[in-house]
């Protein structure tokens, strides 16, 4: 048995996933079976209760939506094992994090798979780590996700969720705005299709992926994180500039927003350019 293989405590890790019967907790029970942990899963439809996973588990994982989350984590939190590892899969981490914090004694990280349930391997994918309690659980969880091929990275609570007021929040807003002026507008879409650039393509090809998503998942991501306002209020200020600049015909004003945009684009190219050998090797 390998390291990765065994808990901090030094066996294999049981994992018990609350919640294991939604779409993330079912990739989850997939994953982790396939590499030869015991997974123990506990739904709305599973004899098995949340209290039964926190007593009997080593590895606790909270795959709930964010509106009952606290009221299970007020449940279970105190029946965790103090060598245990309480952890989430939220799309949101501040409230989440602290929730498990003050409710619970065990080591306590906050996870989120930047991927959803569509994707066939965890090879690549993205997983976002922010600790909270416990430097022991903490490296294990980050080796074990890094060992089977995803692409870890540590962030605080707050950061975490500053950033995805932009990463979800903010492109969830501009995709429905651009859905619903589609639309009003009543304009052919074959027409758009044929008339489309690639990059407005790709824009109309995640619009569409929309239909397969959970409406109240993006409405909670959109109305729970704190940063939000301030993300939309940004946008909306540049937006409303760029209008009146359009408005006006001020041709060396758009030409001067566009070159202040411009100036962005040396640090983006050697971010893609990064992570086009990273995906090489």
């Amino acid at each position: 048995m390998t390291k990765l293989e065994q808990s901090p405590a030094g066996n294999s890790p049981r994992v018990g996933i609350v919640g294991g019967n939604g779409r993330m907790g079912k990739w989850f029970t997939r994953f982790f079976t396939q590499v030869g942990l015991d997974v123990t899963v506990s739904d709305v439809d599973t004899e098995i209760t949340p209290a039964d996973i926190a007593r009997k588990c080593d590895i606790i994982i909270l795959s709930l939506p964010m509106e009952i989350f606290p009221k299970v984590v007020k449940e279970i939190g105190m029946l965790v094992p103090e060598e245990s590892l309480l952890t989430d899969f939220c799309s949101l981490k501040e409230r989440q994090v602290k929730c498990m914090l003050e409710n619970s004694k065990c080591s306590v990280v906050g996870t989120h798979p930047l991927f959803g349930p569509g994707e066939d391997s965890i090879e690549g994918r993205r997983v976002a780590i922010c600790p909270g309690r416990g430097k022991r659980w903490l490296s294990w969880w980050e080796g074990f996700f890094q060992h089977h091929g995803a692409r870890t990275t540590i962030f605080s609570a707050d950061e975490h969720d500053r950033s995805m007021a932009w990463v979800q929040a903010l492109n969830h807003f501009i995709l429905l705005c651009l859905g619903k002026a589609l639309e009003e507008d009543g304009i052919d879409l074959n027409q758009v299709f044929e008339l489309a650039t690639p990059s407005f393509e790709r824009q109309l090809h995640i619009v569409a992926r929309l239909c397969f998503q959970d409406p109240e998942l993006y409405a909670t991501i959109q109305m729970s994180n704190p940063y939000t306002d301030t993300a939309i209020r940004t946008f909306s200020k540049y937006a409303q500039m760029l209008k009146d600049i359009l408005n006006r015909r001020d041709r060396a004003a758009f030409v001067s927003m566009f070159r202040e945009v411009q100036e962005l684009g040396p640090y983006l190219l050697e971010h893609f350019e990064k992570e086009e050998k990273n995906k090489q090797r």
